[in-house]
């Protein structure tokens, strides 16, 4: 078997059990080109997104396995992960007429593997895992010295190739300040609303609001959220589309409340359980027990005994409390036990092909027994099938949510209702 065409975990290599190879390669070549393919991880200190780290990580290789396979010349050599398993290798041998690495080569293919390397992504990713993770693309030449140990020689060639890579990621960190900086004094922001649904009953029980920005300066709202955690300016954000939420709500029946999002850290913006906000719902003709707040999974919940307090001044208020893509992100066991929402939101991870997985399915029908217990409304999130719809209403799950439905827009799409093939 070719090493290119072993499982990932079989091909990895460390950087010392190669050193050897590379000495004699450069000791026959003189000089050799060298990319590296680094990814960051937008929350560094987390660790309950490993499965999408890792799954970004395993579309990397698969691409730069292909692109090895079928783009360069046999006696180029790839390594995988050297560098705490983020960074992947690519030693580049001369052009076939020439001696001398030359580093414009060496950076004739790094556009190539950055412009090939964003389209295979583009296809085989959610936009929100690629700008989650950040991937960039280095480049460096590394000489022959005689008397100069090989093992230094490809750590500062990768050292430089990183810079390089790096320089990319501070140049893409400023963009995203100054767009976001843009976003807030303009106050470019748009909301659509989806429906969520009642399968027994068919009909609307409410409508999540969600965020919208300008084309082109965010592929998702999640990066900016985490840009603007990090700038300090998530409240500033956050009162901003809640205001867009409430002016652009059409008119809602009887029994309809209005889902929206949070961040963990905005349920201790003072504005959420002032008077004013009060004000501003009541201008949309709303009052707290209709606004449904919806604790989003991107952020953890650093102090549970600070934020029981404050969500008993929310639900003193009336406003009812969402969990949000339960089993997914930081949305675990001790957030719901903590939090004690009204509504438990499912992630989408766990309905997609429900009816392909007995273990999904058996997890959903365990939290849904749970959520019949202790009176929490379940809704399943991401159901876009007629067998997802038909799994769940086999597991006796009664709410949901999701493109099957309809799609987020404004005004409000009417939702459509599936017929379950009769089993009778």
């Amino acid at each position: 078997m070719n090493e290119l065409e072993t499982p990932i975990a079989e091909r990895t290599q460390e950087l010392s059990g190669v050193l050897d190879v590379l000495q004699r390669e450069l000791i026959d070549r003189g000089q050799l080109g060298l990319l590296t393919v680094t990814v960051l991880s937008a929350r560094a200190e987390s660790t309950e997104r490993w499965a999408d780290y890792e799954r970004v990580l395993d579309e990397i290789s698969t691409f730069l396995v292909d692109f090895s396979k079928n783009r360069l010349r046999r006696s180029d050599v790839m390594l995988e992960p050297v560098l705490s398993g983020n960074t992947y290798v690519l030693l580049l041998g001369p052009p076939r007429d020439a001696r001398v690495m030359d580093l414009k080569d060496v950076r004739l293919v790094r556009g190539r593997v950055v412009r090939e390397l964003r389209h295979h992504l583009a296809q085989h990713l959610d936009p929100n895992l690629i700008e989650r993770y950040g991937t960039y693309v280095g480049s460096s030449r590394i000489r022959h010295a005689p008397d100069a140990d090989i093992e230094r020689i490809v750590y500062r060639g990768i050292e430089e190739a990183q810079a390089e890579a790096m320089s990319q990621s501070r140049i893409d960190q400023r963009n995203q300040v100054a767009n976001l900086t843009e976003i807030l004094e303009s106050q470019a922001i748009t909301m659509v609303y989806q429906p969520l649904v009642d399968l027994t009953d068919r009909r609307v029980i409410g409508y999540e609001a969600l965020t919208r920005l300008p084309g082109g300066q965010f592929q998702s709202p999640d990066i900016v959220f985490k840009v603007a955690t990090d700038l300090g300016v998530l409240w500033s954000l956050e009162r901003l589309c809640r205001k867009r939420a409430l002016e652009n709500l059409p008119p809602l029946d009887d029994g309809q409340r209005l889902f929206v999002n949070l961040e963990p850290d905005s349920f201790f913006d003072p504005w959420l359980r002032s008077p004013g906000f009060v004000e501003e719902l009541a201008d949309a003709g709303l009052e707290p027990t209709r606004v449904v707040l919806e604790l989003t999974e991107r952020a953890a919940v650093k102090d549970y005994v600070a934020m029981r307090k404050v969500l008993g001044e929310v639900r003193r208020l009336g406003y009812p409390l969402a969990l949000d893509d339960v089993g997914s992100g930081y949305a675990g066991l001790q957030t719901i036990a903590e939090i004690r929402p009204d509504y438990l939101k499912m992630d989408m991870a766990l309905i997609r092909n429900l009816h392909l997985d007995p273990i999904r399915r058996e997890l959903v029908r365990t939290v849904g027994a749970f959520a019949d217990n202790t009176g929490t409304t379940l809704v399943a999130e991401g159901v876009e099938t007629v067998a997802e719809l038909e799994t769940l209403a086999g597991t006796g799950v009664r709410c949901a949510q999701g493109f099957l439905f309809a799609r987020p827009n404004n005004p409000p799409e009417v939702p459509e209702w599936p017929e379950l093939p009769d089993r009778s």
